[in-house]
Order: structure tokens, then sequence, then C-alpha cells
């Protein structure tokens, strides 16, 4: 690689780096984040017995769970892994662009990745998605490096692809996706049979999991999974999740369109990007009709690939000439202005132990639904609650838990959007008459349940 490529490569590292490394700690643990931090800080022999029924392969819990050990067990520190690796994405990205279309297309490309406020939520977050987006995007690296001929580039996939398929079940959908371009990509049609010597090495190496894998695959095949069929607009917001903006989306679909006509769709950069991006998001969307799947951070090994088939695509449809990076400048700018890394969640589980605390000041009984909301409340709580055995508190339910005796001192429930419908309110209605409540959070209902004291003493 000649310095000035190395130069640029070195830069655009380094600015991802610090980037993606501020404003780490802006956010509370929420979402998925206290579930992977609860179950990292576990001994191994549970956390080897948790993966049995866990939709996630172990290698990001094991990584969290190393990294933990040597950093301060606060939010920030915790989410460092996922910067650096998201970070570390515009590597394998930049030069796979750069082999096919130039340096100055592969820097559009890392610079569509570095400003989408996609990947930066995923780089800020304590779970596997930043991981699976480096490796995705490094199998596809070596994936070209295989069909060039590349020493131990068949090893180096291999490992890579290993470590992808313990790190996120969909990694297997990425491997598909990557026969699909060596089937359909010229370019790559010689690497058929030593891809295939990689796959079986992954295959091989991923035997010991592979009972996890289809007892998990079968569960959600035959009861389905929490999600609902897709709407057909979600298409077109999942461009939009990934162009930030909806002119910055209609601008490059555009463009593809454009380039595809002017290249007669040819172009093997634009062939692999259309491939890696458009056959997962259409292939999930379709299969979600049957067996629902189609979610935004379930398509982040995607999403690599519309940088790769949007910067391809601004440079074939505007030419060569002399103005020609102008409009790959103006979609860059674009991208960087509606990047906004400093904008706070809409998760804040604090603001639901605050109105836990201000409703009973003197002492409560305080029941969490869902149970796999209590690691939630709990992170808000104390952070360090989660390197406690809450076994009890994940194994209670509130149609067991709720008292059979009415207390002077109220009863407070705390209900997470995904809480089914149960009969926990009118027990607790039955016992106690006057029910208040408040939306404390996204999704997260307070109730309080009291029984006004002279009521009380004269029913006893």
């Amino acid at each position: 690689m000649p310095v000035r490529d190395r130069t640029l490569l070195i830069a655009l590292l380094l600015v991802n780096l610090a980037v993606k490394l501020l404003w780490l700690g802006r956010n509370e643990l929420a979402h998925d984040e206290p579930f992977t931090v609860y179950w990292s800080q576990r001994p191994w022999g549970e956390l080897w017995t948790m993966f049995a029924t866990e939709n996630n392969p172990p290698l990001h819990f094991v990584l969290t769970k190393s990294w933990s050990l040597f950093v301060p067990f606060e939010a920030a520190w915790l989410r460092v892994p996922s910067a650096v690796c998201s970070a570390l994405v515009v590597w394998p990205l930049f030069l796979l662009v750069r082999v096919n279309t130039g340096p100055r297309v592969a820097v559009v490309a890392t610079l569509l990745f570095t400003f989408s406020n996609y990947h930066y939520g995923f780089a800020h977050e304590v779970r596997g998605y930043a991981l699976f987006t480096l490796l995705a995007t490094t199998c596809m690296w070596q994936l070209w490096r295989i069909a060039h001929g590349a020493p131990r580039a068949i090893w180096w996939h291999a490992l890579t692809a290993t470590a992808m398929v313990y790190t996120h079940f969909f990694g297997w959908l990425l491997l598909g996706t990557e026969l699909l371009m060596v089937l359909a990509v010229p370019a790559l049609r010689g690497a058929l049979r030593p891809w295939l010597k990689a796959i079986g090495i992954t295959a091989l190496a991923y035997l010991p999991y592979l009972g996890v894998f289809a007892q998990r695959a079968g569960t959600s095949l035959s009861q389905g999974t929490w999600l609902e069929a897709p709407q057909a607009e979600e298409l077109y917001n999942m461009i939009w999740r990934w162009s930030n903006a909806p002119v910055v989306a209609v601008a490059l679909l555009t463009a593809i369109i454009v380039a595809g006509v002017r290249s007669r769709m040819t172009s093997t950069a634009w062939r692999l990007g259309l491939i890696w991006a458009f056959v997962p998001l259409l292939g999930m969307f379709a299969v979600s009709f049957a067996a629902p799947m189609f979610l935004d951070r379930y398509l982040v090994y995607a999403a690599p690939g519309f940088a790769l088939l949007a910067a391809t695509s601004l440079h074939t449809a505007f030419g060569h000439g002399r103005w020609s990076g102008v409009p790959a400048a103006l979609v860059v700018l674009a991208m960087a202005v509606t990047f906004t890394p400093w904008k706070p969640w809409r998760y804040a589980p604090s603001r639901v132990v605050a109105q836990v605390d201000r409703w009973c000041p003197d002492g409560c009984t305080v029941h969490v639904t869902p149970t796999a909301y209590q690691l939630t409340y709990a992170s808000a709580k104390d952070i360090d609650l989660l390197k406690q055995d809450l076994s009890p508190l994940l194994s209670a339910h509130i149609e067991t838990t709720v008292l059979d005796q009415r207390t002077e001192l109220p009863t407070i429930v705390v209900r997470a959007a995904e809480a089914p419908s149960t009969t926990w309110r009118q027990a607790l209605l039955e016992q106690y008459p006057r029910c208040d409540s408040i939306q404390a959070d996204h999704k997260v209902w307070v109730y309080r349940f009291t029984y006004p004291p002279q009521n009380f003493h004269q029913g006893h």
C-alpha cells in the first residue's frame, strides 16, 4: 500500500477512535445492556448454563467479563470495547473499497460510516453488535483476498468467521451472503473452492455450539419471536437509519440507481455493495412474514455494505470530471451535519428509580415486571448490584408475589412495555382501592397502590 494511502487509513482510524470514545458515559445502562453486564459477572458455570436459553453466542459476554476485570465498573468503561470495535471497522472497509475503486472513494465510504448515527449507537452499547460489524466487514475483506490468492487468507477468513458466528447467530447469514457474491460477482468466482475450505474450518470449530444453535433456531421458528411482521415502509425506514436523514437516503438511493444504469450493473464494487446491503435487507424482510426477525440491529452486518455501495455509486453516477467529487462531498457534509453523537437516549432508568423513591419515602413493597427489567432497575439503583446474585428476583413473577394481606405501606409496581397483560393489577386493586400511575420513562410505567390509613385501621 502506498504511503499516502496508509497515512489516510491511519488518520481515519484515529478520527473514528476519537469520535467513538466521546460521550461514552452520557447515557445510563439501558435496554439489553444490564443483561449483558449482569451475566458477564456471573461465575463461569452459571454463564455457560445461561447460553442454553440465550439468543446470543458467548464471545461478547466473555470479552465483557474479561475487560471488566481490569477497568472501573462503570458504564463508560464497559462500553470501550464496543467503541474500539466500531472504530476498527474502517480498516477492512477502507481496504475493500480502495482495492476496487481507489483511495478517494474509500475515504468517502469510511466517512459515511464514521458519521452514521446508526453505527454510533452500537458503538455505545455493551452488546455484541459493534464486534459483529467489525468481524463481518473483515470477513468480506478476507473473501476478496481469498479470491486474489493472498497468502493465508483462507485461515484468516476461517478465524474471523469463527469469531463472528460465536458473536451472533446471524453471522451465518453473512456467510450465506458471501456465497451469493462468489456465485454472482465474476471477480470472486475463483474463490469458491478455497472459500468452501475456509467455511469448512469454521463449521468444524462451531460443532461444540451446534446443539445450542439448533435449539435456539428451532424455538424461534416454532414458537415465534417477540417481533411482528414488518410494514412495507420499514424497508425505506432502514435505509433512512443508515443515512441519518430522509434527504440523504433519497439522494443515495438515486445515486445507486443511476450508477447501476450507467455501469449496466457490471461494476464489481457496485455488485458487492448491492448484494452485501440489499440481499440481507430484502431477504430478512420477506422471511419476517413467516418468522418475524426484521429489526434494525439484526441488519448491522449489512450496513457497511450500504456505505460501500453508496460511495461507489456516487463515484460512478457523476463520472470523472473536474467537479465529479462535489456530490460525494455534499453527501458526506450532510451526514456530518445530521450526525448527533451527543444526543441522549430516550431511555433513562434512573427516572424510574427516582419516581419509586418519591412515592415511598418511608418504605414500600416494589414489584418489577417483566423480570428482565429487574436488571435495568437494579443497575439504575446501583450498578454494583449487577455483580450480585439476583437470581431470586429473576425467577420471581408478580402473579405469585403480590401481597396476600393489606398493609399500611404502599405497593409499587414498575411495569415495562414488554410486560403482558396479567391479573396482577386487579388483584392489587382488590387489596388497595387507590391506584396512582405515571409514565416514568420511555414505555415504563410506575403504579402506586395504597390503602387509606384510616380505612385500613377500620377494616382491622
